[in-house]
């Protein structure tokens, strides 16, 4: 779920009219500054780069990633894989040749030249909100001088919003896209309520 400026601006607007929003913040107080993205994440990469062809070949309930854009980065449920380690939850998952990034909360397998963030602050919706954050700098990799590699990925640097003692405002973060995922599911409601309405379905 992609966010944008502009996106940003509406939330807070909308957020001064609602009064269930329980996170307060103002556009004009809301304090931001860059983070060396190996400060902020333990970075590594995956336990174990799994060619394809060296799986076990059943399925099973466990997430094999890989860098493909669909599907969250899921090539394929397997099943355990006797000679290779799984990677632990709540993790947010790169790969940089493909400019890629995911946040997984269940245990996965991975193919090869994947990256692994984990930051004990992360959950499901400050981790949507840094992502975006990390593609931003990954667009600034290339395959020349600058070229897409673990190294240059510990030593970017992402925009964040801080809170009052300098730290990432996870909370706010985490707000947001909470705040977002409603206003979508929302639109999705109206949009099928309205075509109910139109069809004169309903009961």
């Amino acid at each position: 779920m992609p966010f944008d400026y502009n996106d940003y601006c509406a939330f807070i607007e909308s957020s001064k009219q609602d009064s269930t929003f329980s996170y307060t913040c103002n556009l004009d107080k809301l304090q931001w500054r860059e983070f060396v993205v190996g400060e902020i994440f333990e970075v590594k990469a995956t336990k174990n780069g799994i060619d394809k062809n060296k799986l076990s070949g059943k399925k099973g309930k466990i997430p094999y990633i890989t860098r493909t854009e669909n599907q969250n980065g899921v090539d394929d449920f397997i099943a355990e894989q006797e000679n290779y380690l799984k990677n632990e939850r709540n993790v947010i998952i790169i790969g940089l040749d493909t400019q890629t990034a995911f946040y997984h909360n269940s245990e996965f397998y991975t193919g090869q030249n994947i990256q692994i963030l984990k930051n004990a602050n992360l959950n499901q919706y400050n981790a949507l909100f840094m992502i975006q954050a990390l593609r931003n700098l990954m667009t600034k990799f290339n395959w020349g001088g600058n070229g897409a590699t673990l190294t240059r990925l510990k030593r970017g640097k992402i925009l964040l919003p801080i809170d009052s003692k300098g730290n990432p405002n996870y909370a706010f973060m985490e707000s947001f896209m909470k705040n977002l995922e409603q206003k979508h599911l929302q639109k999705i409601l109206a949009y099928y309520t309205h075509k109910l309405d139109s069809s004169g379905g309903g009961g």
